[in-house]
């Protein structure tokens, strides 16, 4: 049976933060999907057949989140799909973006109805993540949405990798999206075959609108005190929505959420070498006044 607690979703950092380096990705087919707005979020099925939740951070979704998955109209095609795995003798771990009625974390958008979007399916079979073309086929079977596909690419320079992040950039801009997502897997995706030895997993990333392209400014060496950008805008939305996701209720309880809402943030001033933002708590508190008046 799998545990869902011990499959959590990787860290996508940006093109430019790859590591050893960019290059990595050079020559190999990336697929470029949407970046929703929501709550990331991982669904499988427990010993006892329920559905069990978790967020990118908690192995068990709170009470609020497990309310908001189950009012949605997803709830039952992503049941069947995991259901129809475990009679083919598989078991996969749903994951996708769980989008509450209302502004969206980023403010971004402002969504109609509450909603989940798939965006990968683990399967512990193979003991990795499908591909994008498997995941959409499992997902339209059970007619399930899963994160829309905006273009593709194989490239051999960095300067046609980055122009043609801009074009896909243009893309989710267009259609109102905070960004976009790019995914490369090995050549044998499910790992079987004369050619297993050749596995080299998968890399993912992420570009958004609101952070700088680092690929294009000009750089130099000034001695003194460091003075760091501010963490940008969609970084501190989703450290919120992060302490949302793992509080439930709680997030309103103001003593509860923004110890949460600071740790979060400043793990993100981390990753991304920023300072904190200023206006935490006014951001904190422009959040939970779009959830309560979204609920109202």
């Amino acid at each position: 049976m799998i545990d869902i607690a011990e499959i959590k979703y990787p860290h996508l950092d940006r093109i430019p933060l790859l590591r050893p380096n960019p290059e990595i990705v050079l020559g190999k087919e990336i697929y470029w999907t949407i970046k929703e707005d929501g709550t990331n979020l991982g669904v499988a099925l427990n010993a006892d057949g329920d559905l069990a939740l978790r967020t990118r951070n908690m192995p068990v979704a709170s009470e609020e989140f497990h309310k908001h998955f189950l009012s949605t109209d997803e709830a039952d095609p992503v049941r069947d799909l995991l259901e129809d795995a475990q009679n083919w003798n598989s078991e996969y771990v749903i994951f996708g973006e769980l989008c509450v009625k209302g502004r969206s974390p980023t403010r971004m958008e402002t969504h109609e109805r509450t909603h989940f979007v798939a965006f990968d399916i683990w399967s512990q079979r193979a003991g990795r993540f499908m591909t994008y073309t498997q995941m959409h086929q499992m997902c339209y079977h059970v007619g399930l949405p899963c994160v829309e596909l905006i273009g593709t690419c194989n490239v051999s320079t960095r300067e046609a990798l980055f122009e043609f992040k801009d074009r896909m950039l243009a893309e989710a801009k267009r259609r109102g999206k905070e960004g976009v997502v790019g995914k490369v897997w090995d050549e044998n995706p499910w790992n079987t075959g004369e050619a297993a030895g050749t596995k080299r997993g998968i890399v993912y990333f992420k570009e958004k609108h609101d952070t700088p392209k680092l690929e294009k400014i000009p750089r130099m060496t000034v001695p003194g005190t460091v003075t760091l950008p501010v963490l940008p805008d969609s970084e501190v939305s989703g450290a919120i929505e992060k302490a949302y996701a793992d509080l439930g209720a709680d997030f309103f309880d103001v003593r509860k959420a923004m110890p949460l809402v600071a740790q979060y943030v400043a793990e993100e001033c981390r990753k991304h070498n920023c300072a904190n933002p200023k206006d935490l708590y006014p951001r904190y508190l422009a959040r939970v006044r779009d959830l309560r008046e979204a609920s109202a």
